[in-house]
């Protein structure tokens, strides 16, 4: 595969705990592929202790910690960010973003000169009750999270999205950037299928879902699907691989259902061990109704199982009905039971749905998602105009930088997005002292409410 000219380029993202989440996988994994490619990367994020054990280039800045959401994090640095960038020169940003850090990225890129494209991994309308600034008198609806979405990306001049579906959608909702649809990819040599063996006489049949266990990943459905399934087959066994909010309760679940013995909580797996674990199974099955591209889905597939899912958001690009698996209707549990009942009933049928599975998955290999953004990166920088300074770029002061932050906000409102502005006012609130106090011991800061603190690490 051709390699272009080697590149700096500058990731953002607001929280990045690899394998903790689709977006922090993806943005690793592009982080690996790109510098294989001979490119040098730095991803800028909130920061975590974990980042000192990465072979990756971090930059970790101070955040908002919201609890409300598993790992969530709002890095709150616009002056600093603006600096490391300054020191690092990328040639291009690449933005995982639309929350606090997307804000920051569009202001730093504007005020250096520096090219950049954002990517929309996110179904926003999916997360309403994890929003981490509370509006009064303003209800964050699905149609505010559209709006938002739609005016925050149009601030872009390339967007990019993992599926067909989730570009239809912005166009739907009125994007006018230009997207297009790039795979957040797997790594088909780290995720592949194990020994095939005949199937046995006293066969157990394995289903696996990997996945935060929170209330929009609809995990309680799959429970429900489990204990119907077990009724016409009653040597099947469910490993649930993942960690969150809703374990608890998943396990009550389960326990009421009669369940709790064939249902294995195996709780949060490392990256590199998930290989072994889909190749323990013999299907993988999710109910989530949100998902931009389904990274989860995508390695299964690679690991040469067939998917049971439902017919939602971008799950109906990542699975092929009748070819790769099923897609049955949302929240149905009948409907995913009857799916799984059928594939362990006809193992001819299940092999073939999971070697085509596997196939699919090699058409989205790391590989072509780097040499995707190679020629995207060498776009968007073609139609920059160039900095003046290329070598040394003036550092803006520290009330230009502000300055700059809030008129960025200020254009997402007047586009209607009225909700945005706070975001700007609890950040103008927490920064004079993020930004310059140096106090020993003033890392951290605690909110009155319960669920927001600043984190910084060193």
């Amino acid at each position: 595969m051709e390699f272009t000219a080697p590149m700096r380029i500058a990731l953002t993202t607001d929280s990045f705990v690899e394998g903790r989440g689709g977006v922090s996988t993806a943005v690793a994994a592009l982080a690996r592929s790109l510098r294989l490619r001979r490119h040098e990367t730095m991803i800028y994020t909130a920061a975590d202790p974990s980042h000192e054990e990465l072979d990756l280039n971090v930059v970790g800045l101070r955040a908002l910690r919201y609890e409300r959401f598993p790992g969530g994090r709002a890095p709150l640095a616009p002056v600093r960010l603006v600096r490391e960038l300054a020191e690092f020169q990328p040639d291009v940003i690449h933005n995982h973003s639309m929350g606090t850090m997307g804000i920051q990225a569009l202001v730093a890129a504007r005020l250096l000169g520096i090219p950049i494209l954002g990517t929309c991994h996110v179904l926003l309308a999916g997360f309403l009750r994890y929003a981490p600034i509370s509006i009064e008198g303003l209800p964050l609806t699905e149609d505010t999270a559209w709006r938002y979405t739609v005016t925050f990306f149009n601030r872009f001049p390339q967007v990019t999205v993992p599926s067909r579906f989730m570009k239809e959608a912005l166009l739907t909702h009125g994007l006018q950037a230009p997207v297009d649809v790039v795979s957040n990819g797997v790594d088909t040599s780290l995720f592949r299928p194990g020994v095939e063996v005949p199937t046995k006489h006293n066969f157990q049949p394995t289903v696996i879902h990997v996945g935060r266990l929170s209330h929009e990943k609809r995990v309680g459905v799959l429970l429900r699907a489990f204990a119907l399934l077990t009724q016409t087959n009653p040597e099947s066994r469910l490993i649930i691989a993942g960690d969150g909010p809703e374990m608890s309760r998943l396990h009550d679940t389960a326990k009421r259902l009669g369940v709790l013995d064939r249902v294995q909580f195996v709780g949060h797996v490392p990256h590199d061990l998930l290989p072994a674990l889909y190749q323990r199974a013999d299907i993988f099955v999710t109910a989530s109704t949100i998902e931009t591209q389904g990274l989860v889905v995508l390695e299964a597939m690679a690991c040469g199982l067939p998917v049971v899912g439902v017919r939602a958001a971008a799950l109906t690009d990542a699975v092929q009905d009748e070819v790769t698996g099923f897609l049955v209707p949302p929240n149905d549990a009948m409907a995913i039971a009857q799916a799984l009942a059928r594939l362990i009933a006809i193992p001819e049928m299940r092999m073939r749905m999971g070697r085509e599975a596997r196939k699919q998955a090699e058409s989205q290999s790391l590989q072509f998602t780097a040499a995707n953004y190679e020629i995207l990166y060498q776009t968007v920088r073609e139609q920059t105009p160039r900095r003046l300074l290329p070598q040394a770029p003036v550092i803006p002061k520290v009330e230009a930088i502000w300055t700059a932050l809030r008129a960025e906000v200020k254009a997402l409102v007047e586009e209607g997005v009225e909700c945005v502005m706070e975001i700007v006012d609890v950040m103008r609130d927490w920064a004079p002292d993020l930004e310059f106090d140096s106090t020993p011991g003033s890392d951290a800061f605690q909110s009155n409410d319960e669920d927001r603190q600043v984190d910084s690490y060193k």
